[in-house]
C-alpha cells in the first residue's frame, strides 16, 4: 500500500506541475493495481478514480470527466458516507464540470446546495469551503451577473489570504478572477494592470508552464487588445499558443480559444483574408472537440 501511495503522489504532483496528460496516464496505470491489492471499495482506490476523472477534465474532456464523477459519487456515499470530505469534493467536481459542459445555472445551483454542507462539516474557514465560495462567485458571473461575481470574489480574497496565505494557488486564482471580472465591468486598463501584477506571482509559485500561469498570460493578451493595442495583443497570443499546445495539448479548450483570439486580432490588424482563413481552420476542430 505504501508503494502505491507513493505512485499516487508522483502522479498527483506531476499534474500540479502542469503535465496533465502524464498525470492522467500515471493514475490510469495505478488504478488496476489499487483495485487488485486494496479492493474496489477501498478509499484509496476511490480517490484514484477521482483523480482520473479530474485529470480527464483537465486534458479537455469535460463531458467524460462529468460522467466519471457521477459514477463515482454513489460509491463514495455508500462507502464513506454523504458527509465525508471526499464525497463533498466529488459533489464539488460534479458541479464544476456541469458548468464546464455549458450549464452555468445548474452548476451555480449545485454549488449553492453544497456550500452549507461544507460549512457544517468542515467549517467556514476550511480551504474546501473557501473553494466552493469561489465557484459560486465564478458561476454567478457566468450566468450574467458580473457585478455580483466581482463582489463575491472581493469578499473571498481576504479570507483566503488570512487562512491560506497570499501565495497559495487558490488565493492567486481569486486574484485572477477579480482582475477578470474587473475587466468585464468595463475597466479594461485596471484589469490589465491587475493581471500584469499577478503574472510574476503565478510564475514564481506555480511555474511558467502551469495552466493557471498560461491562463493569466491569455488574460494579459486579451486585455492588451481591449485597451486598443491590437498588434501587441496578437503578438502575445502568438507567443502563448505553442506553450499551450505543448502543455495542454492542441485540443484543449484553452488552446482552441487562443487560436480564436489569434484569428480575431489578425483581422483587427487589417489582415482580413488571413483572419478568415484562420477561423475556417479553427471551426472543424471546435465542432469536433
Amino acid at each position: 500500500p505504501d508503494t502505491l501511495t507513493t505512485r499516487g503522489h508522483i502522479a498527483s504532483w506531476t499534474g500540479q506541475t502542469g503535465q496533465a496528460r502524464e498525470a492522467l496516464r500515471l493514475f490510469r496505470e495505478l488504478l488496476p493495481d489499487r483495485e487488485r491489492v486494496l479492493g474496489s471499495d477501498h478509499p484509496d482506490t476511490l480517490t484514484t478514480r477521482g483523480h482520473i476523472a479530474s485529470w480527464t477534465g483537465q486534458t479537455g474532456r469535460a463531458s467524460e470527466a462529468l460522467r466519471l464523477f457521477r459514477e463515482l459519487l454513489p460509491d463514495l456515499q455508500r462507502v464513506l458516507g454523504p458527509d465525508h470530505p471526499d464525497t463533498l469534493t466529488t459533489r464539488n467536481n460534479i458541479a464544476s464540470w456541469t458548468g464546464q459542459t455549458g450549464r452555468a445555472r445548474e452548476a451555480l445551483r449545485l454549488f449553492r446546495e453544497l456550500l452549507p454542507d461544507r460549512e457544517r462539516v468542515l467549517g467556514s474557514d476550511h480551504p474546501d469551503t473557501l473553494t466552493t465560495r469561489g465557484h459560486i462567485a465564478s458561476w454567478t458571473g457566468q450566468t450574467g451577473e458580473a457585478r455580483g461575481a466581482l463582489r463575491l470574489f472581493r469578499e473571498l480574497l481576504p479570507d483566503q489570504e488570512r487562512v491560506l496565505g497570499p501565495d497559495h494557488p487558490d488565493t492567486l486564482r481569486t486574484s485572477n478572477n477579480i482582475a477578470a471580472w474587473t475587466g468585464e465591468m468595463g475597466e479594461a486598463r485596471e484589469a490589465l494592470r491587475l493581471f500584469r501584477k499577478l503574472l510574476p506571482d503565478r510564475e514564481r509559485v506555480l511555474g511558467p508552464d502551469h495552466p493557471g500561469t498560461l491562463t493569466t498570460r491569455g488574460h494579459i493578451a486579451h486585455w492588451t487588445g481591449q485597451t486598443g493595442q491590437a498588434r501587441e495583443a496578437l503578438c502575445l497570443f502568438q507567443e502563448l499558443l505553442p506553450d499551450q499546445e505543448r502543455v495542454l495539448g492542441p485540443d484543449h479548450p484553452d488552446t482552441l480559444t487562443t487560436r480564436g483570439h489569434i484569428a480575431h486580432w489578425t483581422g483587427q490588424t487589417g489582415l482580413a483574408r488571413e483572419a478568415l482563413r484562420l477561423f475556417r481552420e479553427l471551426l472543424p476542430d471546435r465542432e469536433r472537440v
